[in-house]
């Protein structure tokens, strides 16, 4: 048992980055424990409760994943308790939440019909009405694309992340050449519904090429 006085707000976090995970199981957006990684932040603390290392407790099934299994850090990196480590891509997620301050949910992913852009290195273009509703308080300027893909091979390094950054063009999600794709949200909730309708928009423009060219907006 924790002596923190804030263990029992820290334990509420733990608790949805554990449901996060069961819910991206549950809806077919991860397929097992090494196919995906999530974190959920406090903003009043600044604390990060991130989905462990996979294989370190011996749970495959993301189904079953508790509170208590998720791992707790600052911002810095630091554990907050020894008991069970990050994910490896830790860093990548702290370096999100530095520079977006209204970010506190992020969930790292290999969506099939995204994998596919990002596979490419292609951005998805401006194609369906619904993507400038979403995006309309966004400014892409004269880019005829909706959603941005890194283009560097992953890398633990600050250059990676820095393009990871840029990439997101203030959005909710960037796509990772070999690497999946991250949304983000304000709340569990709002980032994995970001991800599935990401997803479909996705699917549907690689559907709308098979018929005949694309018609671009902007």
């Amino acid at each position: 048992m924790s002596t923190r006085k804030d263990a029992y707000r820290i334990k509420l976090f733990q608790d949805e980055a554990a449901r996060c995970v069961r819910r991206l199981y549950e809806e077919g957006h991860i397929a097992n424990e090494k196919m995906g990684d999530v974190s959920v932040r406090d903003v009043e603390s600044g604390l990060v409760a991130m989905s462990i290392k996979p294989g370190f407790i011996g749970v495959t099934d993301p189904s079953q994943y508790h509170g208590t299994d998720m791992a707790v850090v600052d911002l810095e990196g630091n554990l907050i308790y020894d008991i069970t480590p990050p994910n490896e891509n830790m860093e990548l997620h702290l370096a999100i939440y530095k520079a977006r301050p209204e970010v506190n949910t992020i969930l790292h992913t290999y969506p099939v019909y995204c994998g596919l852009f990002a596979g490419r290195k292609e951005p998805i273009p401006l194609v369906f009405v619904e993507q400038g509703y979403i995006l309309q308080d966004f400014d892409f300027g004269n880019w005829n694309f909706s959603t941005d893909v890194v283009t560097m091979e992953p890398a633990k390094t600050q250059a990676y992340y820095d393009e990871v950054i840029e990439k997101f063009h203030g959005t909710q999600f960037v796509m990772l050449h070999n690497n999946g794709c991250i949304a983000t949200g304000d709340n569990v909730d709002n980032a994995i519904n970001y991800l599935s309708w990401m997803e479909e928009v996705a699917q549907k423009i690689t559907y709308a090429s098979m018929i005949g060219d694309l018609h671009y907006i902007g």
